[in-house]
């Protein structure tokens, strides 16, 4: 319950297509998570920040539909997206002329700790806790 006394929805969850799309729909979903959980400023921030990382990996990765769910767990949101890939993120420093491979270093930089799991139905699940 939020300060008013008013129960507060806490977990989202979304199926998503592998497709650019997706990231539009993911961040109105975080915006409308953060509204509900009454979170602004710089953490809200970083949160979008991770969010767009971790769901353009799997955009980019992932042949089939994948997975975001947002929690608001005690004092941090938890960001998790699963897609059907083995393929785990990578956090070494890319070439200085790629033109992409920096993103898990926003997310290990702006989040307080993530990290990688097997799931249960294949695949794995890339997550991310942001302190509120």
């Amino acid at each position: 319950m939020d300060e008013s006394g008013i129960a507060q929805k806490q977990k989202y969850r979304l199926p998503l297509p592998p497709h650019p799309v997706a990231a539009r729909q993911a961040h109105k979903v975080l915006e409308w998570a953060l509204l509900e959980w009454c979170v602004h400023g710089p953490c809200a921030d970083d949160a979008h920040i991770v969010l767009s990382e971790l769901v353009t990996n799997a955009v980019m990765h992932s042949m089939d539909v994948f997975t975001l769910a947002l929690d608001l767990r005690e004092n941090q949101i938890v960001i998790e997206v699963w897609d059907c890939t083995d393929a785990t993120p990578d956090v070494t420093l890319p070439d200085a002329l790629a033109i992409n491979g920096r993103g898990m270093f926003l997310v290990d930089a702006l989040s307080k700790e993530w990290g990688v799991r097997p799931a249960e139905r294949g695949g794995k699940t890339v997550w991310a806790t942001i302190p509120r």
